[in-house]
């Protein structure tokens, strides 16, 4: 193709900027949030040149996946929105005429500084992650790993129950390392796409040496959703031959499951030992505050793609309070208040309207009512102790420590009364109750480690059937 200038669209049509996002969305639809995750979304339309539409893929493998399941679709769906478009290329870092490179880094740093584009669900990007104490230690690490600064540690697991940021971390760094170190090669897919991928090639023996070299050859391989290939002994085997080889050459794996090496249910031992071996950090259930700061975020994302829509501050503050859970949760709720918002014509959404809105959701999160026998337990059996063992009347720091921690949650997580919950912990004075409670929220303050165990623990009665 000659290179001619960056064609400026005129006012009789929409340009090929705009004609990207409406098709964004029509691939999403049609590919699949995790396809689309993997190699649409990092693809960048860097220009236009006499026609043809130049966008930039992130990895070598991400353009060959698109070249084969994606151009004919990109190119005929461009056309249906702006017909002056004749085709598209898809084109490496180092294949851009270097005069456009300036004009592609810039339209990144555009995206990077606007958010997530119409018809991306969120902006899955370092920027719009919120953190706290809980998820930290794993924001540093993906930050370090998306500079190319993580090869000390070829392997890091992240984990954490579903819907706490997992698959936004993951995403960050495969969008981060693509701007910071484009001469890596990057790979993300979901542990689903590699265990169909692979047993796929296996049908198709002679596809089996390409898929091998598809998931090897990347610099950074990121896989999300690992617990999908577990109990699949198979694709084990290839997963762990495929672990050595990326870091055998100096390249790094980043994974993400719902559990620890050793939660994951079905593992071969022999990769469980890989990863028990392997860095590893584990997102914490968020707290109110920082329910908050993510429920800002997102109204933000939904002002930008829908102008006027507005949530009432207290609104914001009754769900963060009321909802607990991953940020999935808070995503359906405000789902739920756009909605609310367009039927009452446009006007913010007020405390009243939020509670009526969302009242099956809050009743879901709060209609189960946990009691002081249930903390007891839970608390009893994260401190392998017997009920009788926590409930014992004596000073021993062993014993002691753990009841204040039950009288802290049943406190925090309980309707009882003070006098209520000591006479239930063996006939305790109220002020015994209060001193419980008030030497474990110092503590929680002090001390993020003993903070991340508390939390823990309540989790752990929230899921307690």
């Amino acid at each position: 193709m000659e290179q001619g200038e960056f064609a400026r669209r005129d006012s009789a049509g929409i340009g090929s900027a705009r004609a990207y996002e409406l098709v964004r969305k029509d691939l999403l639809k049609e590919f699949g949030a995790d396809f689309f995750r993997s190699y649409i979304d990092p693809l960048r339309l860097v220009a236009e040149m006499d026609g043809v539409v130049l966008f930039r893929a992130g990895s070598q493998v991400a353009k060959e996946r698109l070249l084969q399941q994606v151009q004919h679709r990109l190119d005929s769906q461009l056309r249906l929105y702006e017909p002056s478009i004749v085709s598209t290329q898809i084109l490496l870092e180092h294949e851009i005429p270097s005069d456009l490179r300036e004009l592609a880094d810039a339209r990144i740093e555009e995206a990077r500084a606007a958010g997530a584009p119409p018809g991306q669900p969120q902006s899955f990007s370092f920027d719009s992650f919120c953190q706290d104490a809980s998820n930290h230690r794993a924001f540093t690490v993906a930050q370090m790993i998306a500079a190319g600064a993580g090869v000390a540690f070829p392997v890091w697991l992240l984990h954490s129950a579903p819907g706490f940021g997992k698959t936004h971390l993951l995403s960050a760094i495969a969008q981060e390392a693509a701007i910071r170190t484009p001469e890596r090669k990057v790979l993300m897919m979901t542990g689903q796409e590699f265990l169909e991928q692979f047993q796929a090639a296996l049908h198709k023996k002679r596809d089996a040496g390409a898929f091998k070299e598809a998931v090897r050859a990347p610099d950074l391989l990121i896989i999300d959703d690992f617990h999908r290939i577990c109990g699949k002994r198979a694709t084990e085997e290839e997963a762990f031959d495929t672990f050595n080889d990326v870091t055998r050459r100096g390249g790094q794996v980043v994974i993400a499951a719902n559990h620890g090496a050793a939660g994951l249910e079905g593992l071969d031992d022999t990769l469980r030992a890989r990863l028990k071996g392997a860095a590893s950090c584990e997102i914490l259930e968020a707290d109110a505050s920082l329910r908050r700061r993510i429920l800002e975020m997102r109204v933000q994302h939904h002002q930008r793609l829908t102008p006027g829509f507005s949530v009432a501050s207290d609104a914001l503050q009754m769900i963060a309070e009321r909802m607990h859970g991953s940020g999935r949760d808070l995503d359906g709720a405000l789902c739920q208040l756009l909605i609310e918002w367009k039927i009452s014509g446009g006007t913010e959404v007020t405390l009243e309207a939020a509670a009526n809105a969302l009242q099956a959701k809050l009743s879901d999160a709060s209609e189960r009512r946990i009691t002081v026998q249930l903390v007891q337990k839970v608390v009893a059996r994260h401190y392998n102790m017997s009920l009788a063992q926590l409930l014992e009347r004596t000073r021993r720091h062993s014993i002691a420590r753990p009841r204040q921690i039950a009288m802290f949650l049943a406190c925090k997580m309980t309707h009882a009364s003070l006098p209520d919950i000591g006479a239930r912990f063996g006939g305790f004075d109220h002020t015994t109750v209060m001193y419980a409670r008030d030497r474990i929220a110092a503590l929680v303050e002090q001390d993020v480690t003993f903070k991340a165990e508390i939390e823990n623990i309540a989790r752990a009665i929230r899921r307690e059937p």
